[in-house]
């Protein structure tokens, strides 16, 4: 059974009107660059719940509880008096490049998410009923374990994805909001509590306070299954504190898994010509993954995305690998479960030419793996392109074989934002 329960949760103070200010992009997200941004910004969320890099652990923990303290004393923050569940929306227009990754009947100018947002109970480790399905880094784990120790705080919502067939859930939140999704009406009649812009998306928070209705809708979940999306390592930290005895009830926002505008791309990889050569690569795939097929002439986005969606269509395991004068498709042995992509690739990346995920760049799009290929400190590296990901197959290989995928498979799209929402890792 899945409980969602109600929290005194924190969130930028309606009055000050300054939102967009104090939030920031998911901890995990954050490059360099937008640590200098956000960073720079008085009581922004970065300063208290992601610590750049190099920074030494010991020092990020030591301050995170201080700045934390500085930013609710200001009163930037504030904490509502009674418990409630939230909806959180999240209108976002895509860039061109995460769009030609969709499939054309899937593409639309803008989109808006909405889920709702509590302390999950955590009842039990039974992967029927919460399951992950990506493998975690370790160290992040502990990272996010010691964040929450030291600050006595469940910030970002972890994501996780439910299915009902009814759309019910959905449809009592559109009411109670005044909006109408299907017919592209995004505009709600209810004010949000935040409004918060962040690059091309904006977040909006609203109290559930009509009970009758966030009663039917806790019912309606109680016996569903969740899959959790975005936020393995939040997750993972959760659990581990509960094991401990520890009171934990992560901040969770829940969707509809098959909601149209929830989007599913998968993570591709880029590897630097410092972890791994094209010329290495060239000599030792053949040997063990057999003989590719040679695309000729220089890649384009167009081509590779139609090479990518092939290898789906049809069935096979497989990925693109792109080089300084070579792209080459490479397939293996046909396999149902999602993932099945990463494991042929990270199998023979870590398991033969022992390049660990750690060592690998993580990105987005097609264009960016070319755009890093064809820098001048990338020439020489690997771009590793992944087919399309489908998250009906997510959920079966998560829930029937309970097989978890690589490390940074999958990205579900919109993201959550730091500093909307949140609340005590106790709960109220």
């Amino acid at each position: 059974m899945v409980r969602l329960r109600a929290v005194r949760a924190y969130h930028p103070d309606p009055e000050r009107g300054n939102a967009s200010e104090l939030v920031s992009p998911v901890y995990d997200t954050l490059s360099d660059e937008d640590h200098r941004r956000y960073g720079s910004r008085r009581f922004n969320a970065a300063s208290f719940t992601s610590r750049p890099r190099g920074v030494p652990l010991s020092d990020f923990l030591r301050d995170a509880p201080r700045r934390l303290k500085e930013a609710l004393n200001a009163g930037v923050y504030r904490q509502d008096p009674d418990p409630s569940l939230y909806i959180y929306g999240i209108r976002f227009r895509p860039e061109e490049e995460i769009q030609l990754e969709l499939p054309a009947s899937d593409r639309r100018e803008e989109y808006l998410l909405l889920g709702l947002v509590g302390g999950l109970e955590i009842s039990s480790d039974d992967p029927r009923d919460i399951a992950l399905h990506e493998k975690v880094f370790p160290d992040r784990v502990e990272e996010r374990i010691r964040l929450t120790d030291a600050t006595g705080t469940s910030f970002a919502p972890i994501l996780a994805g439910y299915t009902l067939p009814s759309h019910e859930v959905n449809d009592l939140l559109e009411e109670f909001l005044g909006i109408n999704r299907r017919a592209l009406e995004f505009t709600p009649q209810v004010p949000p509590l935040v409004e918060a812009t962040l690059g091309r998306s904006v977040h909006m928070l609203w109290r559930l306070d009509d009970e009758p209705r966030a009663l039917r809708v806790q019912r309606l979940l109680a016996e569903r299954r969740i899959l959790i999306l975005d936020g393995h390592h939040r997750y993972t930290a959760a659990l581990a504190r509960r094991r401990e005895g520890k009171a934990s009830l992560p901040l969770t926002m829940l969707v509809e898994g098959h909601d149209r505008a929830l989007i599913l791309l998968p993570w591709h990889r880029w590897v630097s010509p410092q972890v791994l050569s094209w010329e290495t690569f060239r000599v030792r795939a053949p040997e063990v993954l057999g003989a590719p097929r040679v695309v000729p002439g220089p890649p384009s986005e167009t081509e590779i995305l139609q090479r990518l969606r092939g290898l789906r269509e049809t069935g096979q395991r497989g990925f693109v690998a792109v080089g300084p004068d070579a792209t080459w498709v490479i397939t293996g042995p046909p396999d149902r479960d999602e993932g099945a992509d990463y494991q042929l690739l990270h199998g023979f990346l870590e398991g033969t030419l022992g390049v660990e995920s750690r060592e690998m760049e993580f990105v987005p799009s097609v264009r960016e793996a070319l755009r890093r290929r064809s820098r001048p400190e990338g020439e020489g590296g690997v771009a590793f392109l992944l087919p399309p990901l489908a998250t009906e197959r997510v959920e079966r290989t998560a829930f029937e074989t309970h097989r978890v995928m690589a490390q940074k498979s999958t990205m579900f799209l919109p993201k959550v934002a730091e500093g909307v929402i949140f609340a005590p890792a106790a709960g109220a």
